[in-house]
């Protein structure tokens, strides 16, 4: 019953993580001049998220643990919160910080 909001959320992880892959490589080769810290931390942290991306997309097409992770998060919300309709809107909010920190990552990281 949840598989398809599952793989929409398993999805938008993925392209949150390419939006961030790519905010880093903009950042690091064209951005403004930058101190130790982020010549530092940028690699670091693009290594990390070209790694979370291909284990997202090794996921997808391979054993499709992500979106079963995905489904079965969303029976408990449903059964804790009782409605499927507030399971949703809180995977979408969870999907949504948790991309929004990932992008706010390397902007941090550049005012550093």
């Amino acid at each position: 019953m949840n598989e398809r909001p599952a793989k929409l959320g398993a999805w938008a992880y993925l392209l949150l993580t390419a939006a961030t892959l790519v905010i880093s490589v903009y950042f690091f080769f064209f951005g403004p001049p930058k101190g130790n810290i982020p010549l530092f931390c940028l690699p670091i942290w693009m290594g990390y998220t070209v790694f979370n991306m291909i284990k997202s997309i090794s996921d997808m097409i391979g054993r499709r643990q992500r979106i079963a992770n995905f489904t079965r998060m969303l029976d408990r919300w449903e059964d804790a919160l009782g409605k499927r309709r507030n399971a949703l809107l809180l995977l979408a909010f969870m999907t949504l910080a948790v991309g929004g920190i990932k992008i706010a990552v390397p902007f941090i990281l550049m005012m550093l």
